[in-house]
């Protein structure tokens, strides 16, 4: 099971997936290029991600078919992936993401935070907080969240957004992905409502693959507001297996 973070994240985000899972799966972490603890080289770009994520399996001794959990930035990665390698068992796609390079404000949002974050990380760190976490969540994920936020390096954060919408992410082939889906979406989640998850259940597979929409109580850190549902959906889809 190959757990992927999203923008501002690290492996810090499914520690709580960790105790439910670690006895039936092998559970492997990383940060991308540019985030946490990872070192890069600018410019970063969706497609080294997925080449990234592609260099880890291969390297591994483990044949076994992958159980690809990606959250946000990690699910464009692990639909990319998915597209091009038919031995993914199944997807877990937590407030997933789609290509917006082709819509004018949402790059000048995206470029717009990138420099905003060159200017320091507590620059954007807590309206991150305030629009990653829902209302209703306790200080504890607030915490977690800031603390993740606080790991990033400007450049790095900066260099991931721009990457988010550079010309070069593009949406995969979305009905070349045969696994079974699950996607999971927050029920106060502004960045990746409802809506998109809904969406994306008609494209994965050309409406032909095993895809379903389970909603949780929580923003956009689904995994640490809302642990027990985030479970719960997995477990739907890994019964499939």
């Amino acid at each position: 099971m190959v757990l992927m973070h999203g923008l501002g994240g690290t492996t810090n985000a499914f520690q709580p997936l960790i105790s439910h899972f670690a006895s039936r799966f092998t559970m492997l972490r990383f940060d991308f290029p540019g985030s946490g603890f990872s070192t890069f080289k600018a410019p970063l770009s969706i497609p080294q991600f997925v080449d990234d994520l592609a260099s880890i399996l291969q390297s591994r001794d483990s044949k076994d078919a992958p159980v690809l959990v990606g959250h946000s930035l990690g699910s464009i990665v692990a639909m990319h992936y998915a597209s091009q390698y038919p031995e993914v068992r199944a997807l877990v796609l937590i407030g997933p993401g789609r290509s917006a390079s082709h819509i004018p404000a949402v790059v000048e949002r995206m470029t717009g935070l990138g420099a905003k974050a060159r200017e320091g990380i507590h620059e954007i760190r807590d309206s991150t907080i305030d629009n990653n976490v829902a209302p209703t969540s306790s200080d504890l994920v607030r915490t977690i969240v800031r603390q993740m936020i606080s790991s990033q390096t400007a450049e790095g954060y900066a260099a991931t957004c721009e990457a988010a919408c550079s010309n070069s992410h593009v949406d995969p082939d979305y009905a070349a992905i045969k696994c079974p889906a699950v996607l999971i979406a927050g029920d106060q989640d502004n960045i990746s409502p409802l809506s998109r998850s809904e969406e994306l259940r008609g494209l994965i597979g050309g409406g032909n693959a095993k895809v379903t929409v389970e909603v949780v109580h929580s923003g956009h850190q689904q995994v640490l507001e809302d642990t027990a549902g985030v479970v719960k959906a997995m477990e739907s889809v890994l019964t499939l297996l």
